[in-house]
């Protein structure tokens, strides 16, 4: 059933939820991550803004998709309870309705504004995870040899796959290609 709805929604270019021909739905907007697996949602927000003395706002959202790309979220950040809002997602634009985003420490978003962000990466995460080791190096595959690669302590990973004890994650900077690799899934835990 699960097929053909995606199928169907793929035709007419609102597929949350299914892999499609159109590409995954997860990935980067701009200042936003987002990981999609099945009806779940989880997404990431980061801001900085100034330079020298900066001011950052983020925090880390999730909840289950509908068929038109609309989601009943609760977003979770530093110095505030969690904040329901309201998510969705048109074709390459995201939007985030959050009405209390200021309680949040650094956010200062202009009341009854959205956050919005455009497609910046596409990308088949599941998950989103922080990684809680100082150190997290790369494996070309579960059970390989580590690599030169590696991700440290506090950086935001997608997950692409589970496999027994191991994660196959990406990290994507922003800044050049995104970088995959293998990791223990001990080494990194789910902001969802």
């Amino acid at each position: 059933m699960k097929t053909a709805f995606c199928i169907v929604a793929a035709a007419l270019a609102v597929a949350p939820g299914c892999a499609t021909a159109a590409g995954p739905i997860g990935g980067q907007f701009e200042m936003f991550d987002v990981a999609v697996a099945g009806d779940r949602i989880v997404g990431r927000y980061l801001e900085v803004q100034g330079q020298g003395v900066t001011r950052t706002c983020t925090f880390s959202f999730s909840g289950t998709l509908r068929p038109d790309g609309r989601a009943d979220v609760t977003a979770r950040g530093p110095g505030g309870k969690p904040i329901r809002g309201a998510f969705s997602l048109r074709g390459e634009e995201l939007r985030l309705d959050l009405p209390r985003v200021n309680d949040f420490d650094g956010c200062t978003v202009p009341l009854g504004e959205a956050l919005q962000g455009s497609r910046t990466l596409s990308a088949a995460w599941i998950d989103l995870a922080r990684i809680t080791v100082p150190r997290a190096r790369f494996r070309a595959n579960p059970t390989g040899k580590m690599t030169p690669r590696f991700v440290v302590q506090g950086d935001l990973v997608g997950v692409l796959r589970r496999q027994g004890g191991a994660m196959l994650v990406e990290y994507a900077s922003g800044e050049g290609k995104p970088v995959q690799g293998w990791i223990a899934a001990t080494e990194a835990r789910s902001i969802g």
